[in-house]
């Protein structure tokens, strides 16, 4: 249901927003008939010298770009008359941009005349929407198609003529045109997003504003950066309080990412007199790349996010902006070349520091996901839980579930990215999106009913209760009881013990009948079972191993357990998938009401299989849990039915 469309065109204003309007009001007020001299998007304002001379610190910079753009010379462009499909158009046109940035670093004409030939033809294509987008008439690919034809305006206006210039003005300034016209009216509904798509959106279409300012109505103009500003505010007010962000990290590199390209490019043009580095937000949202990034690069890849997430060029600008040297130390852990756009992100001088003095536990309040390590090291144990909103865009029906890492391995983890299939299931959130494995329950390391899992809405969902560090072990908890509506209590208790034990406990009740509870791993390697009840999953050729024991409910009743291959086939975007996933499913046999399960688990980097060495009692409302490691006493802990948290107790 679309909302009521606000009394003004930008809607209420919020006192904190209200500076950098005024910044921004002022800044139009006084920049003069022609803006800055050129080129002035993503890097100092027509400052081609020092544009050359940052290209020439980073060996090979200069080569790529220019033997980029040398095999952009030649070929075909694509033809809408005969394929209207614009997938390869805007391909030709991130291409354009390429020959447009070798002609500032050469000077050679045939890039210029290229670009502006690519950009012709560009602005000659009657449509960008995706088909999955209709019937909207601004979407994601539009607005890419848009930022690329700023872009090359930008760079190459002191070679166009004329002619040249005004048939790119004209073609940029309908298409702000539009997009003010659409942001007026709220006529689409993602104008009133607060994810990913806003920024985009409002980054490319600000973008094309900022290229013709020198040609554009001032009237236009501000209205046109008002609504590109208060769209980026209006994202970022949605990250939580710590920084994290409810789409996950792939999301949060492209959402946040794009704000900042525009952030950015407005800073540079204004010379600094608009600068919305100063967000609350961005001085901390570098924590959760930190935190949601393991040792080798990979991510805690929850929601869509796939494995591999490489945010080096956003986090060099965060921590220029915060100035923050633990934000540098990813950047220098994960070096990228920049590109042409990102030269002047990084603050070279900006010393790294190492994340040791970083808390090892940290709970992203609002997207509740949280991350509870045993150390620093590249080999460290390192735990995932996860909680939040059912309802979150790109969400999956995975509150609860959790994830372990150790020794650069995935031991327990998730079915993985499930590449989109466009049409009208996968993102059909009434029903069909579910019917994938991957994004339902079912391929999630958390709790099954009767073979069922979570449901969609926006009562159905999870918090992080409780978390804490101390010396040689963490705790954290999560209330998922409203994430399922055949439960009324599931509390998951996630417990750390340094260097290399996890224990899980359980506290489950269903809504009626007596139901099968079932504990579900999704492993990331093959499992054994040596002897009833552990199971061991690891690399068979070698690395880290994970050792399971059962240790709730113990006795008589007994448990059943089953360990399934899945396997699906879809047609994807990218032509047939075939994901997979092998689960591990331990259940009690008797079903019941009301039942605690509790597993140990225990991490060896050699393959050893190392019993977790870990036991249960049971108490009055309670249940103990007792560690033992040879050399050294026994720890123990305790756990209180209905209370949140882990405490450890003497004796």
């Amino acid at each position: 249901m679309i909302p009521i469309i606000p009394s003004t065109p930008y809607g209420d204003i919020a006192p904190h927003w209200q500076p950098y309007l005024d910044a921004l009001d002022a800044w139009i007020d006084t920049r003069g008939p022609s803006g800055p001299r050129r080129p002035y998007l993503y890097q100092p304002a027509g400052d081609v010298d020092a544009v050359q001379a940052r290209v020439d610190v980073y060996d090979g910079l200069r080569e790529s770009i220019v033997e980029a753009a040398t095999s952009s010379l030649t070929g075909d462009l694509p033809d809408h008359a005969v394929d209207s499909r614009p997938h390869e158009m805007r391909s030709w046109l991130a291409r354009a941009v390429g020959c447009a940035d070798a002609w500032l670093l050469t000077g050679d004409e045939m890039y210029a005349a290229r670009a502006c030939e690519i950009a012709e033809c560009g602005m000659s294509w009657p449509d960008w929407i995706a088909i999955e987008h209709e019937p909207l008439t601004i979407d994601l690919r539009s607005a890419a198609a848009v930022r690329s034809i700023a872009l090359i305006r930008d760079r190459i206006d002191g070679w166009m003529d004329d002619a040249q210039r005004a048939e790119i003005v004209n073609y940029l300034a309908r298409e702000v045109v539009r997009y003010v016209g659409i942001s007026d009216a709220h006529s689409e509904w993602w104008t009133y997003s607060t994810h990913n798509w806003r920024t985009v959106v409002c980054g490319g279409y600000g973008t094309a504003a900022l290229a013709i300012m020198d040609h554009f109505p001032e009237d236009l103009l501000r209205a046109a950066l008002w609504h590109t500003l208060i769209g980026s505010f209006v994202v970022l007010d949605s990250g939580d309080p710590d920084g994290g962000w409810f789409e996950g990290v792939s999301y949060w590199k492209y959402g946040i990412g794009e704000a900042v390209e525009l952030i950015d490019a407005l800073h540079w043009a204004s010379d600094g007199a608009v600068d919305l580095f100063t967000h609350p937000y961005l001085a901390k949202t570098g924590d959760f790349a930190i935190y949601m990034t393991w040792p080798d690069g990979r991510v805690y890849d929850w929601a869509d996010c796939g494995e591999r997430v490489n945010a080096t060029h956003l986090m060099a600008r965060l921590a220029k902006a915060a100035q923050r040297s633990d934000w540098q130390e990813y950047v220098r852990r994960f070096p990228a070349q920049p590109t042409f756009d990102t030269l002047f992100w990084e603050d070279r001088e900006l010393e790294p520091s190492p994340y040791d003095e970083l808390p090892r536990v940290k709970h992203f309040r609002g997207t509740e996901v949280a991350v509870l390590r045993a150390g620093w090291a590249d080999d460290d144990l390192i735990v995932g839980v996860k909680a939040g909103e059912t309802t979150a865009n790109h969400s999956h029906l995975d509150v609860g579930s959790f994830a372990v890492e150790a020794f650069g391995h995935t031991l327990i983890g998730d079915g993985g990215h499930w590449d989109y299939a466009f049409g009208k299931y996968f993102f059909d959130n009434s029903g069909p999106r579910w019917d994938y494995p991957g994004l339902d329950t079912a391929l999630h390391s958390t709790i099954l009913v009767d073979g069922l899992g979570q449901s969609y809405g926006p009562e159905y969902r999870g918090v992080v209760a409780a978390s804490g560090d101390h010396d040689d072990w963490a705790y954290c908890t999560i209330d998922a009881s409203a994430a399922y509506p055949q439960l009324d209590k599931f509390v998951r208790y996630v417990l750390l013990i340094r260097p290399d034990t996890v224990v899980i406990v359980d506290d489950l009740g269903s809504t009626g009948d007596r139901v099968r509870f079932s504990w579900r791993a999704i492993l990331s390697h093959t499992v054994e079972r040596p002897e009833w009840p552990i199971w061991v999953t690891g690399n068979p050729d070698g690395g880290p191993s994970l050792t399971m024991r059962w240790l709730l409910p113990f006795g008589d009743d007994g448990i059943i357990a089953d360990v399934t291959e899945h396997a699906a086939t879809y047609r994807s975007r990218a032509g047939m998938s075939v994901p997979s996933a092998r689960s591990l499913t331990v259940s009690p046999m008797i079903r019941s009401r009301e039942v605690q399960l509790a597993v140990g688990m225990r991490v060896n980097g050699e393959g050893v299989r190392l019993d977790p060495a870990v036991s249960l009692e049971e108490a009055y409302r309670s249940v103990r849990i007792s560690a033992k490691r040879p050399g050294s006493g026994a720890r123990r802990w305790s756990i209180t039915w209905g209370q949140p948290g882990v405490q450890a107790f003497a004796g």
